[in-house]
């Protein structure tokens, strides 16, 4: 299939809301912080401060050119929608989506401002995959936690954890099996000629499905065990795991 046609093929975005709520947990405070403190990104919308940590299960390999596919489309995805346009997703972003992700990425007005400021951490696992002939379909887990602006204080607490479904389509030049690297986000386009057919953010139900109900009982690596319910100053973010090299696919 011709790059160009992947525009054409239709996408469901599954509701973005229902899975951000935030839940403070109370506990010891000795717990240790993470690694280092907050600080915006050049490459993410104001206001919006979200770290990324990928685990490397027998579902997904991070470092993997499927990998680096899948992290880049999800990653994309989550800044795409907080920034509430496409422009803000990574090289070659839109060409790997569906055709509607221009209503995709806006679905769920974004809560994220200069003046409402989010300071977080998502953590991603694989949890199950499905493979066909001529497509992928992975469903991860989303966890995470985050700060958020409010009134001069930080609220501060845990995302509803939630599955993630993508499916990817295989065709032309492969993506990059990009190394870990010191940077947040990749300056290239890292896709390759692969592409999204179908993603859906929050694959939540009224109903728990066996991939919400895995989900909830995952402990993600690197998790902070308890968190405050409101700070004088946001609670730091974890590190990027894997991060992303300066030259994916070199190293």
């Amino acid at each position: 299939m011709a790059r160009g046609h992947r525009r054409r093929i239709v996408a469901l975005v599954a509701a973005l809301a229902a899975g951000l709520g935030l839940a403070a947990c109370a506990g010891s405070p000795d717990q240790a912080a993470s690694e280092r403190p907050a600080a915006q990104d050049g490459h993410l919308p104001p206001g919006f401060d979200t770290t990324f940590r990928w685990s490397s299960t027998p579902v997904l390999d991070p470092q993997s050119d499927e990998g680096t596919f899948v992290r880049a489309y999800v990653e994309s995805f989550e800044i795409a929608n907080a920034g509430a346009s496409v422009e803000w997703g990574y090289p070659g972003f839109a060409e790997a989506s569906p055709s509607n992700i221009d209503q995709m990425v806006t679905a769920y007005p974004s809560e994220v401002s200069e003046a409402r400021r989010q300071v977080g951490t998502a953590f991603y696992t694989g949890l199950r995959r499905v493979d066909d002939a001529d497509w992928t379909r992975i469903v991860l887990c989303r966890q995470g936690y985050r700060s958020v602006e409010r009134d001069g204080t930080w609220v501060v607490g845990y995302d509803t954890s939630r599955p993630v479904e993508i499916d990817i389509r295989r065709i032309g030049d492969r993506p990059p099996a990009a190394p870990q690297g010191g940077q947040r986000t990749p300056e290239t386009d890292v896709f390759g000629a692969w592409y999204t057919s179908r993603y859906d953010f929050s694959a939540l139900y009224p109903t728990p499905t066996t991939d919400q109900k895995a989900c909830a009982a995952t402990r993600q690596v690197g998790m902070p065990h308890w968190l405050p319910a409101e700070a004088d100053e946001p609670w730091p973010v974890s590190p990027a795991v894997p991060g992303w090299s300066t030259y994916p696919g070199v190293g």
